[in-house]
């Protein structure tokens, strides 16, 4: 007796699983982007995979909705895919988002017969309007100080410009256009660049090289004597970026010659700096900034 009570148990189980197995519920797969570009119409395409795994279904009874806003539209069927279903959704004026799900409705027939009609919704979805996008920077490499423009869609006079961790000083001209200054940063590099203002957060814009340049520096060489003042100019090529360009000079005769911290000013492309003579001495000046290549000047001090 436990061995057919075992035996019963076995096959109401089984047959449990194969009802399961067969009857499976259908699955949608959302294939609409949860941000979709804006256009000038207004009308948007939502597109879904369905996937039927009902062994009993009559595939010739399948009807696919998409119902939005209270709306039902009836969905066309792909012509080379039968598991994908479109339609097209006119957006109303003034909304710039849509809260929407799929239904799906067929015919299956059940083991003893009898055909049941089936009615199946998919989870609650949302799709929202991207009316800003950016296509591509002007160029994708330079040096410090040159200008970059960025044209896309839908910028503000709010949007900046981010290379790699800092802050790029971004001129707004339109609302299809930004510039931005290559900030100070170490050359021979890639940085990512990003557009940081909008709803959605920063856009990549991808990666930008900054080249290196070169600083001017004038004379190359001092003679001061001691106590006695002379300038030395530092000159470059671009408008100086956002916090300006700061210059580092060392020397190897620290006790010759007393100069102030260099930095050429935001905006500027030069900037004179004193240098004082001290102790008599012979030596050089180290001089570097980011994203420039180094130079050197030679100092005597009697």
């Amino acid at each position: 007796m436990k061995f057919v009570s075992k035996l019963i148990t076995f096959s109401i189980l089984s047959a449990s699983l194969w009802l399961i197995s067969g009857c499976r519920q259908p699955n949608f797969i959302n294939l609409t982007s949860k941000n979709v570009s804006q256009n000038p119409s207004g009308i948007y395409t939502l597109q879904t995979e369905l996937e039927i795994q009902d062994r009993g279904i009559k595939t010739k009874t399948v009807e696919v909705f998409a119902v939005v806003g209270g709306e039902k539209l009836v969905m066309v069927q792909d012509d080379l895919n039968e598991e994908l279903w479109s339609c097209d959704y006119k957006l109303p004026s003034g909304f710039d988002e849509a809260t929407y799900y799929f239904e799906a409705v067929y015919s299956s027939v059940l083991d003893n017969g009898n055909v049941s009609e089936r009615r199946v919704t998919s989870d609650l979805q949302v799709f929202r309007l991207e009316n800003r996008y950016v296509g591509n920077l002007a160029s994708y490499r330079g040096p410090v100080g040159a200008e970059i423009a960025v044209q896309g869609r839908g910028l503000t006079k709010y949007d900046t410009i981010k290379v790699g961790e800092q802050d790029a000083t971004t001129r707004y001209l339109s609302e299809n256009e930004l510039r931005f200054v290559v900030p100070a940063l170490p050359s021979g590099l890639d940085y990512p660049v990003k557009l940081v203002g909008g709803a959605h957060g920063a856009l990549d814009l991808g990666n930008f090289r900054v080249d290196e340049s070169r600083l001017g520096v004038s004379p190359n060489s001092l003679e001061i004597q001691s106590g006695d003042t002379a300038t030395l100019l530092f000159k470059i090529d671009y408008q100086a970026p956002a916090g300006g360009l700061p210059i580092d000079v060392k020397t190897n005769i620290p006790n010759s010659v007393i100069m102030p911290e260099a930095i050429i000013a935001e905006g500027d492309m030069t900037v004179n700096i004193p240098i004082k003579g001290d102790e008599a001495g012979e030596g050089k000046l180290v001089i570097s900034a980011p994203g420039f290549e180094g130079a050197e000047v030679t100092v005597k001090v009697f």
